[in-house]
């Protein structure tokens, strides 16, 4: 249950990861955990057992541990906090990024509860590269 919890935790640290390439698509949440838990489980118990929770203490550790995780581990783990980066970069500039498609295509539509979005996802054969490269990279479709 701990293990549960720590990796949890861990998918949570995304401010804190390095962002991916635009092209690549990003992961889930559970997606993160399961991979954490499967490639850096044992390394974590072992390592990082006495860390608190969030805060990047999890993440944090994993980095101040570089050198004593199993080479699957290592790998698996930037991978999944760049990905999760990307994943908080997107939805942090969405907005911006799909500002002009959102005023030619949703003028008039309430910004709140999703009427944006919902408004982009419909207009997608017209919406810019950008912009649906942004919706797809935030996990929003």
């Amino acid at each position: 249950m701990r293990l549960r919890k720590i990796l949890a935790a861990a998918s949570l640290l995304v401010p804190m990861a390095i962002p991916l390439a635009a092209s690549a698509q990003t992961l889930t949440f559970a997606e993160a955990y399961d991979r954490l838990a499967k490639s850096c489980g044992p390394d974590i118990e072992k390592l990082c057992s006495k860390v608190s929770l969030g805060g990047g203490a999890v993440k944090a550790c994993l980095d101040r541990n570089q050198a004593r995780l199993s080479a699957t581990c290592k790998s698996t783990s930037a991978e999944v906090f760049q990905s999760l980066a990307k994943r908080a970069s997107a939805q942090a500039t969405a907005v911006k990024v799909c500002e002009r498609d959102i005023g030619q295509y949703c003028n008039g539509v309430q910004p709140h509860d999703g009427y944006r979005l919902q408004c982009l996802l419909t207009a997608t054969k017209v919406v810019s590269s950008g912009c649906k490269q942004v919706i797809v990279d935030a996990g929003w479709n």
